[in-house]
C-alpha cells in the first residue's frame, strides 16, 4: 500500500510533524506544538514544565526536555506513547483544517522519515519502529469514529432526517442517498433519500443508467424549512441553512461550509459508505450493485485514475457480477458536440470554491476525432473563472484550460478534485 512519508514541519505534509505550529489546549494550558506538550509531560516539576511550555520554539522545548539534568517522571518510559497519542489527538481535534487533511489520507500508512530516530521514526534503514506514524494512524481512526458517531447521534435527535446529494444529481448522488438512508434506518433513524425541487435534472450522462437500475423512490422536496439534512456526494450548503445540516459524507474537497464532514478520496461516495458501514450493516446484493454502479459511473467505467488499487480491493469485495465493458458501451457517452456551446459546457458542469476562488467547472469527454475538430474553438471560448477539463479517451490524456492557459495533467483523470490539487501543487490556482 502507498505510504505517506513526511519529514519535519515543512511542505504539504509538514502539518503531520510535532514541530508544526498547531497549538492546542489541555486542562486549560495552551501548548504551542505537540513537541512542547510531549516534553512538558516528562516532568512533575512545575518550574521545568513552565520553561518548556513557554519556550519560544519546539527545538528549545525539546532541548530542555532532553536535558538529563532535569529529573523525569519515574514511569515516563511506560506512558510516553499514550502522552504522544493524547498530544497528537488534541492537536488535530482542535485544528479542524488539519483534522480533515489527516482524515483525507484514508487508510494509508504514515511514516516519520527521521533517519536518526529508530523509535519514533523509520531510521536510516527504514526498519525503525515508526511509532509517530503508527500513532497518527490511530488518531486518524479515532477522529473518523468521532465524526461518524456524532452524525449518527445527532440524527437520532430528530423524528426524520433527509439524505440529499448535489442539486444536479448523478448516479453516485442518487444511489448514495438511498444507501445511507437504508443504513440509518437500520440504526433506528427515519432517513429519507431526497432531491430538491420538482424541476431537478439528472446529469445527462447518468440519466439513462439511473432510470434503468433505480428500484426505489426519491422524495422531491420544495420546502426545506425545519428539515434536517445529511449531505452525500458533496459538502456544500447549496442553499441549505447550516443549522439544519447535521453532517456530510463525501469524496470531494472539503469546503469548510459544513461541520461534521467525513471526506475521503474514494472512487465514489457509494464505495465510501460501504467501507464505513460494512461491519455493522449487511448490504443486500441489490445494494451492492448500486454501489458498483456508483464506482463505474464516477470512474468512467474503471478507466480513471480515481479508481485506485485501494478502491479495487474494496470493489472486489462486493462480488457483483457486472459486465463492465457491456455497460460502458451501453451507457458511457462522450460529450454531445452538436449542442450549442453554452449548452455543451453546462452538460457536465459544477461549481467549486477552492483557495478562495469560485470556479465554474465544465468537463468534456471526447475521442481523438472530436478533439481535433472542436478543441481549439472551445478552448478559446473559456472565460477567466471557468475551468475546462477535457478528457481524450483515445489518447488517455487530460487537458485543462484555466485563465486562458492550457495545462496537460501528468495522468489521465476524471476527478476534478485531483485536477484542482494538481493545479494547486503547480501554483496555478
Amino acid at each position: 500500500m502507498e505510504s505517506i512519508d513526511f519529514y519535519k514541519e515543512f511542505g504539504d505534509l509538514g502539518y503531520l510533524a510535532n514541530y508544526s505550529s498547531y497549538g492546542f489546549y489541555d486542562d486549560g494550558v495552551f501548548y504551542k506544538t505537540v513537541e512542547h506538550y510531549y516534553q512538558a509531560n516528562k516532568f512533575d516539576n512545575e518550574e521545568i514544565r513552565n520553561k518548556i511550555i513557554n519556550a519560544e520554539t519546539p527545538k528549545e522545548a525539546s532541548n530542555i526536555g532532553r536535558d538529563r539534568n532535569n529529573i523525569r517522571k519515574d514511569n515516563f518510559y511506560l506512558i510516553k506513547n499514550s502522552v504522544m497519542f493524547k498530544g497528537l489527538f488534541l492537536k488535530f481535534i482542535q485544528n479542524k483544517d488539519i483534522m480533515y487533511k489527516l482524515i483525507e489520507t484514508r487508510d494509508k500508512n504514515i511514516r516519520e522519515m527521521t533517519v536518526k530516530e529508530y523509535y519514533w521514526g523509520v531510521g536510516d534503514n527504514k526498519q525503525g519502529e515508526n511509532n509517530i506514524g503508527k500513532i497518527l494512524c490511530n488518531v486518524r481512526n479515532v477522529l473518523k469514529d468521532i465524526i461518524l458517531t456524532k452524525i449518527i447521534r445527532d440524527a437520532k435527535k430528530y423524528n426524520e432526517v433527509y439524505i440529499i446529494g448535489h442539486r444536479k444529481p448523478d448516479t453516485d448522488s442518487i444511489f448514495s442517498s438511498y444507501l445511507l438512508s437504508r443504513v440509518l434506518n437500520s440504526l433506528g433513524i427515519k432517513a429519507i433519500p431526497c432531491v430538491l425541487n420538482e424541476g431537478y435534472e439528472y446529469i445527462a450522462n447518468d440519466e439513462k443508467i439511473i432510470s434503468d437500475y433505480k428500484k426505489f423512490d426519491i422524495e422531491v422536496i420544495n420546502d426545506i424549512k425545519d428539515k434536517k439534512f445529511i449531505l452525500v456526494d458533496h459538502n456544500n450548503l447549496d442553499g441549505l441553512d447550516k443549522d439544519n445540516v447535521i453532517g456530510a459524507i463525501d469524496h470531494h474537497i472539503i469546503t469548510n461550509e459544513v461541520d461534521n464532514v467525513l471526506e475521503m478520496e474514494y472512487a465514489s461516495t457509494g464505495l465510501l459508505i460501504y467501507d464505513l458501514f460494512k461491519n455493522v450493516y449487511k448490504f443486500s446484493n441489490e445494494e451492492k450493485e448500486y454501489i458498483a454502479l456508483t464506482v463505474l459511473t464516477d470512474t468512467e467505467y474503471l478507466t480513471s485514475m480515481r479508481f485506485t488499487l485501494e478502491d479495487k480491493k474494496i470493489y472486489d469485495e462486493l462480488k457483483v457480477k457486472i459486465d463492465v465493458e457491456k455497460l460502458q458501451k451501453k451507457y458511457f457517452k462522450i460529450s454531445d458536440f452538436s449542442l450549442p456551446l453554452d449548452e455543451l459546457l453546462k452538460t457536465n458542469y459544477k461549481e467549486y470554491d477552492f483557495n478562495n476562488k469560485h470556479i465554474l467547472r465544465s468537463m468534456i469527454s471526447s475521442y481523438n476525432d472530436e478533439y481535433n475538430k472542436y478543441y481549439e474553438s472551445i478552448k478559446n471560448s473559456i472565460k477567466d473563472n471557468w475551468l475546462l477539463i477535457w478528457n481524450n479517451y483515445e489518447k488517455r490524456e487530460t487537458i485543462v484550460v484555466y485563465e486562458n492557459k492550457e495545462y496537460i495533467i501528468d495522468f489521465f483523470t476524471t476527478s476534478t478534485n485531483l485536477v484542482l490539487k494538481e493545479l494547486n501543487k503547480k501554483g496555478i490556482i
